[in-house]
């Protein structure tokens, strides 16, 4: 019975992360793909905001949930392979990728404030949408569950 629970709110965080890592990126995309800094401004506030409610939440919560379920299961975190495998791929996640997007989204949203208060795209605006770390990185980590995603599923077996 726990672990039909624990499985439940593992999944509820796994599609919580899930749905982080979209809030985030498609608003970039967005900002990245349009000139008008309303909806730059717009758009970059949005990623701002999904990445305090549901991203970052999201993937605290599915390490947690992944530990306690895969430990009531009778699994070792650190003797068997592929948890352990899963375990470093998430912490590659948790510890590299999204600080790389916390930071780089810090610096677009900055530079897209001042530019709303001074009403009209500025240097650093260019220079950061220039750069495409915070959308990069947002796209990557969609693509690292996958691996993710397939060792929980097919590692057990």
């Amino acid at each position: 019975m726990l672990s039909d629970v624990l499985l439940f709110l593992h999944l509820l965080a796994a599609f919580w992360l899930v749905a982080g890592v979209v809030g985030v990126a498609l608003p970039l995309l967005r900002a990245y793909s349009v000139d008008s800094l309303t909806v730059q401004h717009l758009a970059v506030e949005e990623a701002h905001h999904y990445q305090g409610v549901l991203l970052l939440p999201g993937a605290i919560l599915a390490g947690a949930t992944g530990v306690f379920y895969w430990s009531e299961r009778g699994y070792d975190l650190f003797t068997t392979g592929w948890l352990l495998a899963l375990g470093l791929l998430y912490l590659v996640l948790l510890l590299v990728f999204l600080p790389i997007v916390n930071m780089g989204l810090r610096r677009l949203r900055l530079a897209v404030l001042q530019a709303a208060k001074e009403g009209s795209p500025t240097p650093e605006l260019a220079e950061a949408l220039a750069e495409r770390v915070p959308l990069a990185f947002a796209a990557l980590c969609g693509l690292w569950l996958v691996p993710l995603v397939a060792l929980s599923v097919f590692g057990p077996a």
